[in-house]
């Protein structure tokens, strides 16, 4: 009979452990309303999202060295989620040939 409560109340506390294990945090959306564009003032990309829903965004360049050398891929350092923009910035010695807009949904 010791045997058998004891397993019932391993089997108890595991389950009580392992429910525990299963919540999970409010769920997020992927941002919305986004547009990105090279930026008009400075060598870079500028990315903007209207409704981040929870979640978050950044502007991403691709640059290409001035001497012919291989292409650079530059992300904005910050997430955004609130409407600000994001700036990527190319490196010196380097100029815009595309962009685009990372998003992520946390």
């Amino acid at each position: 009979m010791k045997k058998l409560y004891t397993a019932l109340l391993a089997g108890t506390a595991m389950a009580f452990i392992g429910l525990q294990g299963v919540a999970t945090a409010a769920p997020t959306e992927w941002p919305t309303g986004c547009v990105n564009y090279k930026s008009p003032l400075a060598g870079g990309w500028v990315a903007q999202c209207s409704s981040s829903n929870g979640g978050h965004y950044k502007a991403t360049a691709i640059c290409k060295a001035w001497d012919g050398g291989n292409l650079v891929n530059v992300d904005s350092v910050a997430w955004k989620n609130n409407g600000d923009l994001s700036f990527a910035a190319c490196p010196p010695h380097t100029s815009i040939q595309s962009g685009g807009i990372v998003t992520r949904s946390y």
